[in-house]
């Protein structure tokens, strides 16, 4: 019986696995140390993480494909047109 209200409850606590903030920490200071000594400019390597994904997902190389095999059917198309008109001509 609760007499003078009720217990507060455990607070949530998250570890992360995948993350290491001392590892990260010492990775900015030694950017910043570099920067204000001049030895190193400033790196973004995004474009190089994000371009090393996109092209190993499955569905952006089927997109690809498709696209290849749509200028293939257009251009397979417009021979065939100029085939039938050019053979109409001939007769």
């Amino acid at each position: 019986m609760m007499w003078f209200g009720q217990r507060k409850p455990r607070r949530f606590e998250h570890r992360m696995i995948y993350a290491d903030d001392r590892k990260k920490f010492l990775g900015e200071l030694e950017q910043r140390a570099r920067e204000e000594l001049g030895m190193s400019e400033k790196k973004t390597t995004t474009p190089d993480f994000h371009a090393a994904f996109t092209s190993e997902t499955s569905h952006l190389r089927r997109k690809e494909a498709r696209q290849s095999h749509g200028l293939l059917i257009v251009v397979t198309a417009l021979l065939a047109i100029i085939a039938a008109v050019l053979y109409l001509l001939a007769r």
